[in-house]
């Protein structure tokens, strides 16, 4: 319940102090006089959303604002209170404050003087009220806002099911996540394992074994290329160490002579002797020298077609090195590695484990989403019953209306799906709410679920903003009457044009505009008497001043009978 409000710097309404009453409670007046910001400074105070258009609430000019509510504590708000380690008391008093900072507004919150965040201020509002705007019908669009609605219904019980399906949602929702994240490196492997055996396969092709193949190959290829001219120069070499030339002796021939004259030297005089032993071993040398070109001789001895055979060779090791951007030593090492990767097995035994768990997690979630569309549809069904008693008693005596279920993809709120369908006339068929219902239609079916609703929960204060819009004649008496009977367990604020509505209200409030000092302010005045009231209900209703007088004493006797 709100018990008053308070306003500082506030567009129309100035600085100004308000006290309110349990009961039903109606605001009159004019078009413009203020009727709509009034209600604004409370979607401010407990703003479920950040807007702009907060701002334009300040009085212009002003570089302070505030809007300060006083609400009854219940016992919901009281154990949310204690959650958040805000001080409890009877009284719960909410602010918001606006200040004029660096060219912009600012605004905070408090409760009970602590500071909060709009989030915070956001849950409890969910507590304090509930506000129904005039073309606030367009919910009917949200199949979502309908499911919700009807969880509304079910208590504790319901909520209690719907924590189950949400828990167990999250449950399967993990498992699945682990499975499909193993499948997904799973399938990431044996890509890798395909990519690693081609490329080993592609390598194991070359026979690679010698780091330095390439060299050699280059070697021999220019050996190959070069082979007549070193086959004639290791011959004229050969020819001139080993074999005589015409009349010309070969170096072993000098060398041999030198040796035995060497030797027949050393025995006239001992002190040649070194001279010999060195000369001996240089001789021998030589034969050595001999020797090693011989064998270099026999490795010319190719056949030179095998030079295209090094060719292609080496034409096919440049192209792997470089396809793989490698060098020879590289390769066979990256060989190697591709060899130990495919020989590792990777164990798939997590995936039947994990598809287990997901399965079973499954059921579980499957399970619990059948037990909560079960309770819903128990509820729908005296959803349905209640709200086709209400709507013929708000004026449409041909309703029907049903809640169709269709099964969706599960979350946390479940598998259900559910749309409102609505018939207002004989030989129609039922329709979405949304599409075939007419504006004072969806107005009534409205007003109907809230009032169904306001007899489940403990929301403290209910307000409608010309929810009587669209409906005349003797539905605005029905419509006074469940207004009247709502605020027996709730306060019920309303703000209406309609005289027969505002008649049966137990508190009523009278705004006026009007210009001061050339300013436009807005008066809002608490009508006490029955003749301000009867004033007011004349004002509403309009046409001749004795003939709407005489409807205004009439609907307040009717209402004092």
């Amino acid at each position: 319940m709100l018990n008053s409000l308070r306003f500082q710097n506030i567009a129309l309404f100035g600085n100004l102090e308000i006290d309110f009453d349990t009961g039903f409670t109606v605001f009159t007046g004019q078009t413009g006089s203020g009727k709509s910001i009034f209600i604004d400074t409370l979607n401010a105070l407990l703003a479920n959303k950040k807007t702009p258009l907060d701002n334009r609430l300040v009085a212009k000019g002003s570089t302070f604002a505030s809007i300060e509510g006083v609400f009854l504590v219940l016992s919901s708000t009281k154990d949310w209170l204690i959650t958040q380690e805000i001080d409890v008391d009877d009284e719960l008093i909410v602010s918001r404050e606006w200040r004029f900072k660096e060219n912009k507004y600012k605004s905070r919150f408090r409760i009970n003087g602590v500071l909060v965040n709009r989030d915070q201020i956001s849950k409890l509002r969910s507590f304090l009220l509930d506000c129904t705007l005039q073309g606030d019908t367009y919910i009917f669009n949200n199949l979502n806002y309908q499911l919700n609605l009807l969880d509304s219904l079910g208590l504790k019980k319901i909520e209690e099911c719907i924590d189950t399906v949400n828990h167990n949602w999250k449950k399967w929702n993990e498992s699945n996540l682990r499975l499909q994240h193993a499948k997904a490196r799973i399938f990431d492997l044996e890509k890798e394992y395909e990519e690693t055996q081609y490329i080993y396969q592609d390598l194991e092709k070359l026979e690679l074994e010698d780091p330095d193949e390439d060299k050699k190959l280059e070697l021999n290829q220019n050996r190959l290329s070069n082979l007549l001219r070193l086959k004639e120069g290791i011959d004229s070499l050969l020819l001139r160490l080993n074999e005589s030339l015409d009349e010309y002796p070969s170096l072993l021939d000098h060398t041999n002579f030198c040796i035995n004259e060497l030797k027949n030297l050393s025995q006239i005089d001992s002190s040649l002797r070194p001279i010999f032993d060195k000369f001996s071993s240089l001789n021998n040398n030589f034969y050595d020298l001999i020797y090693q070109i011989k064998d270099y001789q026999k490795s010319l001895d190719i056949d030179p077609s095998f030079l295209n055979d090094i060719q292609v060779r080496l034409s096919t090791l440049k192209f792997y090195q470089k396809k793989y951007q490698r060098s020879i030593p590289d390769l066979i090492t990256y060989k190697k590695e591709l060899i130990e990767n495919l020989a590792l097995n990777d164990n798939l035994s997590d995936i039947e484990d994990l598809t287990i768990s997901e399965q079973k997690t499954r059921l579980i979630r499957d399970k619990s989403n059948k037990k909560l569309s079960n309770m819903r549809k128990i509820i729908a069904q005296q959803l349905q019953d209640k709200l086709i008693k209400s709507l013929k008693e708000l004026g449409i005596p041909d309703v029907r209306f049903k809640v169709i279920f269709e099964e969706s993809e599960p979350s946390v709120t479940g598998s259900d799906k559910v749309n409102f369908m609505f018939s207002a006339n004989p030989g129609f068929p039922l329709a979405s709410l949304s599409e075939i219902a007419s504006g004072g239609e969806k107005s009534r079916v409205l007003l109907a679920i809230k009032a169904i609703f306001a007899s489940f929960d403990q929301m403290s204060l209910l307000i409608f903003d010309e929810i009587d819009s669209g409906v005349s004649g003797s539905v605005s008496g029905y419509v006074a009457n469940l207004l009247k009977e709502l605020s027996i367990h709730r306060q019920v604020f309303c703000v209406t044009h309609q005289p027969l509505i505002a008649a049966f209200a137990d508190n009523h409030f009278a705004l006026k505009k009007s210009v001061i000092a050339g300013k436009t302010v807005a008066e809002l005045t608490y009508l006490k008497e029955i003749a301000d009231k009867q004033e007011e209900l004349a004002f509403l209703a309009g046409g001749e001043i004795v003939e709407a007088n005489a409807y205004a004493a009439s609907l307040l006797e009717h209402k004092a009978a």
